[in-house]
């Protein structure tokens, strides 16, 4: 099922004025604010954003830029084609101007001639891959900046034209959107860590209240002695906990089906001891499998 759209009422977007805008772009902004949190691939639904918005708005280039949300760095990067990219990307470094100034500054837009630009290489550069002109869209979710759209054309009319007028609704949209992707993902990735802390905690408790009822202990001492064992191994106290459980599963385990002449009849062999004793005997740690040997050999006589 898919989750609910990424706000709780329509927001400012939502006006008659949405079905004004140019053919394919109204598109474009219901299917972005359909996309479920599940869809965790922003990646994904970043580089479609930027290919449609190119194709629509006839545009040279168009780059989108997702913002680390503790260091403020760009986390991820992607354009509509390399040189979108390559600029896009020697603009956040340079930290100039619309790239960031504006944006972080609460500025919801700014549009920039790059080929004016006082800093080296980017004048430059941006008449060299035939991206002179540059306007920014702020993407913000639940009022903080999650990253923004980088628009690129071959003059500021295109850019200044309304443009960004009309790129307003999938603004507000867009960013909502991918803060709740954001935040799927990082629950994802927390529910992932907490499962496998639990699998690997599971065999230890299971190995403490193991050695703590045998050697008549309390958990804590029973902890020290998997760590101590762990150490004497060379390995970790998840892998001798996982031992000696296993251990424990198959000393426990059927009585082989494969019996005595004397116990078919019901009598149970001379010296033999019943199976429910041997089979609720625990198994040694591991170091311990050596020690009970060597005693067992010491304990004969003669030797």
């Amino acid at each position: 099922m898919s989750a609910p759209l990424p706000f709780a009422s329509p927001g400012p977007w939502w006006r008659p004025g949405l079905r004004e805008l140019r053919p394919g772009l109204a598109e474009l902004v219901l299917e972005v604010a359909g996309t479920s949190v599940t869809e965790h691939d922003a990646e994904a639904l970043l580089r479609h954003v930027c290919a449609r918005l190119t194709e629509l708005c006839g545009l040279t280039g168009c780059a989108a830029v997702l913002f680390d949300g503790s260091t403020g760095a760009v986390r991820t990067l992607v354009a509509s084609h390399p040189e979108a990219e390559q600029l896009t990307r020697l603009v956040q470094q340079l930290g100039l101007g619309i790239g960031s100034a504006a944006i972080r500054a609460g500025r919801d837009s700014a549009i920039e001639d790059l080929t004016q630009s006082v800093r080296a290489g980017l004048a430059e550069a941006a008449q060299r891959v035939g991206l002179p002109s540059t306007a920014v869209v702020a993407l913000r979710g639940a009022d903080e900046l999650v990253g923004c759209l980088q628009l690129y054309s071959r003059t500021l009319d295109t850019l200044a034209g309304g443009l960004l007028t009309e790129l307003a609704p999938l603004a507000d949209v867009l960013g909502p959107v991918l803060g709740n992707v954001e935040s799927y993902r990082h629950s994802a990735s927390l529910v992932a860590s907490l499962t496998t802390a639990l699998d690997r905690q599971g065999p230890i408790e299971q190995a403490k209240g193991m050695l703590a009822e045998r050697h008549q202990v309390d958990l804590d001492t029973a902890y020290r002695m998997l760590r101590e064992q762990a150490h004497r191994q060379a390995t970790t106290v998840v892998a001798v906990a996982a031992e000696l459980v296993n251990q424990s599963w198959r000393a426990t385990g059927p009585v082989p089906a494969q019996t005595s002449l004397s116990e078919r009849d019901g009598t149970p062999e001379r010296g033999a001891e019943p199976a429910s004793m041997a089979a609720s005997a625990d198994p040694p740690l591991p170091e311990q499998r050596v020690s009970a040997t060597t005693a067992e050999v010491e304990s004969r006589p003669g030797a």
